[in-house]
């Protein structure tokens, strides 16, 4: 690995520092603090983890999450709001976006690649205003 110059370093240094300003800032506001845009991702990370740590389904086992999923996302939520969160989640996928129904899937692990390879498969209901109106949720092993 070559040497990095010493004429190079104060570049180095203050490129480190602008890099770190916005999180010691985040810092210095306090440990509850939230940064932009963090509450939504949040909010769904959450919700996902919360059903991957309940109990795992075993063969072809599918187990019911929707009280985990309206505790989240209770009856009454606008559809963007839904939306978005969902758009920020990484691993979820809309799999279905009709007018009165958003089917979405997030998969953890490769069904043949990783023996543990779990699934969540969550149907929100809308009705004509945009409003929740039901949650169908199963958590589920893929195969």
């Amino acid at each position: 690995m070559p040497a990095i110059p010493r004429r190079i370093w104060p570049i180095l240094y203050t490129m480190a520092t602008v890099a770190l300003l916005p999180l010691a800032s985040h810092v210095a506001a306090g440990t509850d603090a939230v940064l932009p845009g963090s509450s939504v991702k949040t909010r769904i990370q959450g919700m996902l983890e919360e059903v991957y740590a309940s109990r795992k389904p075993v063969r072809f086992e599918q187990i019911d999450v929707d009280e985990i999923v309206l505790k989240h996302f209770p009856k009454g939520t606008g559809r963007t709001a839904v939306n978005e969160a969902l758009k920020a989640s990484v691993s979820s996928k809309i799999t279905k976006n009709a007018a009165d129904e958003l089917v979405v899937r997030d998969d953890r692990g490769r069904a043949m690649l990783d023996p543990d390879a779990r699934s969540i498969v969550i149907t929100f209901r809308f009705d004509a205003a945009g409003t929740l109106t039901n949650v169908k949720a199963i958590y589920l092993k893929s195969q």
